[in-house]
């Protein structure tokens, strides 16, 4: 599926505002974390220089400031000491506190890290006034502190990435299931309304959100199907039960008319009353056949069929028929429309077409049935004529049943016969659909790639 619509689909959507809202969660954790940490540890290291401090402290009241240049040397751990003189000069240690300093401030102090570094780094520095005017220095650079607090910043940082990482492939693995079973849904949908009533939106048994949905739509489609097979039923029902009287009628009127023959004008009667009934029968069985054919009961005989060919057959039948009216049809099917479909509706289809062509057009006219391939691979299917056509605004209802243009009303039909066209492409998926041929009426067919 492309991924354009997969990142339209509602629940990326929502995914992505989530993911947005826990990575900004998860950066204010940080950053609260950071600061709590980072507050902490400054406080234990201020603590740890008091301390220390202190401990030099006393050693100068009990032994002077001698005691403090000797022993300055032999101090370990992480801290710096400076000790000064009254002139401010260093004495001891490495930190040399300005003439002014005193209490908590910052000061620099080559980077002895590494060696022969010439640069400098900012230390936390305690300078304490000693009575003799000079200053002792005690200082840390966060050297042991800055790698948990690094390495909490690391995680931190891996933690993001991952929440990126996962909460988009989440985002993405939910938005493809959704998609698919919206696809499912429409794919369903498109059936139904194909003509396969039997049909349904499948459920996943989540009996979620979804699947409710999926049911609520199954029940409807039953109802409308049991309505629609209800209605068919009942203009069925009619339409067998109607046939069968006249039938009898028409047998009787022509059992009679074979031996009423002294009378023109009783004959004459008759002749108009078994064609009237011939007439009613024949709408009941397009009436009955557009039902068949909607029932998608055909569907289950569907082979690999050339309409092309099909259409060529018909051509060469209906010549004769035309040739008789004083017109012409002809046939440029050189381009193949294979589809899978029963041959026999297909025949009708074309047929239909090709006979209300001959109806409704005066003599001179010319016919043609054309197949034609689409760049996208479809194929087309024409019949063309260049008669009087039809108004624009009666070219979409000329396939719906018993409509019929106000210059068709004189002569023989019911309207159904388009209507039976229209039936058979819907069975077979086929778009359909009238169009000016400038003159005339051009009937187009498109079959799908």
């Amino acid at each position: 599926m492309p991924q354009t619509r997969l990142f339209r689909t509602s629940s990326f959507r929502l995914a992505a505002i989530y993911l947005a809202l826990f990575t900004v969660s998860v950066l204010f954790l940080g950053a609260v974390v950071y600061a709590v940490v980072h507050t902490q540890v400054a406080a234990e290291i201020d603590q740890d220089i008091d301390d220390e401090s202190a401990a030099l402290l006393r050693e100068y009241s009990a032994h002077g400031r001698d005691r403090l240049q000797a022993v300055i040397p032999t101090r370990g751990g992480s801290f710096a000491y400076g000790l000064v003189d009254a002139n401010g000069k260093l004495i001891a240690g490495e930190l040399a506190a300005p003439a002014d300093a005193a209490g908590w401030t910052y000061l620099r102090e080559p980077d002895s890290d590494e060696p022969n570094a010439e640069g400098t780094v900012d230390v936390r520095a305690l300078v304490t006034r000693l009575d003799d005017g000079g200053a002792l220095v005690v200082a840390d650079e966060w050297r042991g502190a800055r790698g948990p607090i690094h390495a909490l910043l690391s995680a931190f940082a891996w933690a993001l990435a991952a929440t990126l990482v996962l909460g988009t492939i989440g985002g993405v693995l939910l938005s493809s299931q959704a998609l698919k079973r919206i696809e499912a849904m429409r794919s369903a949908a498109q059936a139904i309304v194909a003509g396969d009533w039997r049909r349904r939106i499948p459920e996943t048994g989540a009996d979620d959100e979804l699947d409710h949905l999926a049911r609520t739509f199954n029940l409807m489609f039953d109802r409308i199907e049991s309505l629609l097979e209800a209605h068919k039923a009942v203009g069925a029902a009619v339409a067998h039960d109607l046939r069968r009287p006249l039938t009898r009628m028409a047998q009787r009127l022509e059992t009679q008319l074979a031996r009423e023959t002294t009378r023109p004008e009783t004959a004459a009667a008759f002749e108009a009353a078994i064609a009237d009934i011939h007439a009613v029968l024949a709408t009941f069985n397009a009436i009955l056949r557009i039902g068949q054919i909607e029932s998608g009961a055909r569907r289950a005989g569907f082979r690999e069929v050339d309409l092309a060919a099909v259409a060529r057959d018909i051509v060469e039948a209906f010549q004769p028929a035309a040739e008789e009216e004083g017109k012409s049809l002809t046939a440029a099917l050189d381009a193949a429309l294979p589809l899978s479909g029963d041959r026999e509706l297909l025949t009708q289809m074309v047929a239909n077409v090709v006979d209300n062509a001959l109806r409704h057009t005066p003599s001179g006219t010319h016919i043609v049935v054309a197949s034609a391939r689409r760049a996208d691979g479809g194929g087309r299917l024409m019949v063309s004529d260049d008669g009087p056509g039809a108004p624009e605004g009666d070219r979409k209802r000329i396939f719906e049943r018993f409509y019929r243009l106000d210059a068709a009303r004189s002569t023989p039909g019911d309207g159904l016969g388009l209507s039976v066209v229209a039936a058979i492409a819907e069975l077979h998926g086929i778009a359909y659909g009238a169009e000016n041929n400038a003159p005339g009426l051009r009937i187009v067919f498109e079959l799908q790639s």
